[in-house]
């Protein structure tokens, strides 16, 4: 009994343990790894959120520095890693300054040591004086020969009277032809490309359709895998109508979600829940509220609050 007793209560210790910190961990890499890993985010989600390489997002974890770019690449990286899990940026750099200084400082002269002077210095130096001193006294005899010049007598030329002006009418001459036009040449389409993006569109949608338009009298049909929760606790739906990607923040500042779509894809928001929707291009994704569609996304974060949500039926 008291060993059931004790493994029960190390169950609710490890259940109660705190979220990992940025302080956590034998670097700041092994820090963001663990808080990354807690809240279930793969190197590819955390990758979509900052832009930043996988293989340097795996760089920064374990803290290979000989495989990132030059240091003040690596601490804009770090910031950004640190903001996309909710922290403050400057708490991570300076994690990331006490786990490894920067060592690049200049090195002091050493003491006791006399400095010798150059004695090729002395000749260039005095070479520069006699050649400055050339081109000034050069300047002084062309100064003086201009003068001397500039005080002989002037002979005037008069000047010939201008040319008659004819009187009556002129002949002009014949019109000059029009430029030519310069075509330019149409532009150059891959072979096979419209095949494979008509493919990739969702049913009923062809590549030269409008994303931005949209019937508002459509019904949601799940086209493929509907992530968030289930159909029941939510009444918002986002469907991607081609490939992209949705990113969807709490109210905390957190990633709740982060992933590309698939074309027929779509994301269930919880009800009540004030979350922000982020989408890379405008008319992608099309938004149903219970059932009816309501119609699309534009690029950038939209508040869930900014959709007008009416009374439930």
């Amino acid at each position: 009994m008291a060993e059931e007793g004790s493994a029960e209560g190390e169950d609710r210790a490890g259940s109660s343990a705190p979220a990992p910190d940025l302080q956590d961990g034998e670097h700041v890499g092994a820090a963001l790894r663990a808080i990354r890993e807690s809240r279930g985010l793969s190197i590819a989600d955390i990758a979509a959120l900052t832009r930043i390489r996988p293989a340097y997002v795996e760089a920064i974890e374990a803290l290979r520095l000989k495989e990132l770019p030059s240091r003040p690449f690596t601490i804009g990286y770090i910031r950004a890693y640190a903001q996309a899990l909710g922290f403050p940026g400057d708490a991570a750099i300076a994690r990331f300054k006490a786990d490894d200084p920067d060592r690049n400082d200049a090195l002091r002269p050493p003491v006791g040591v006399r400095r010798m002077a150059d004695p090729r210095l002395r000749l260039m130096v005095l070479a520069g004086v006699v050649i400055l001193s050339a081109i000034v006294a050069w300047n002084l005899v062309r100064r003086g020969t201009l003068h001397d010049e500039s005080r002989r007598p002037t002979t005037l030329v008069a000047a010939s009277p201008p040319a008659a002006t004819p009187a009556g009418p002129m002949s002009l001459g014949a019109p000059l032809p029009a430029p030519v036009e310069s075509n330019a040449p149409p532009p150059y389409l891959t072979p096979g490309l419209e095949a494979q993006l008509s493919a990739a569109l969702p049913e009923g949608m062809t590549s030269g359709e409008d994303p931005t338009l949209m019937d508002l009298g459509e019904t949601f049909a799940a086209r493929g895998a509907v992530n968030g929760v289930p159909a029941g606790a939510g009444r918002l739906v986002l469907q991607a109508r081609r490939p992209t990607t949705l990113i969807v923040w709490g109210p905390d500042g957190a990633a709740w979600f982060a992933r590309p779509l698939a074309a027929g894809e779509a994301y269930r928001a919880p009800d009540g829940a004030r979350v922000t929707f982020e989408t890379v291009e405008a008319g992608v994704m099309a938004v149903f509220v219970d059932g009816q569609a309501r119609g699309v996304l534009p690029a950038g974060r939209t508040p869930a609050g900014a959709i007008a949500l009416p009374p439930p039926a």
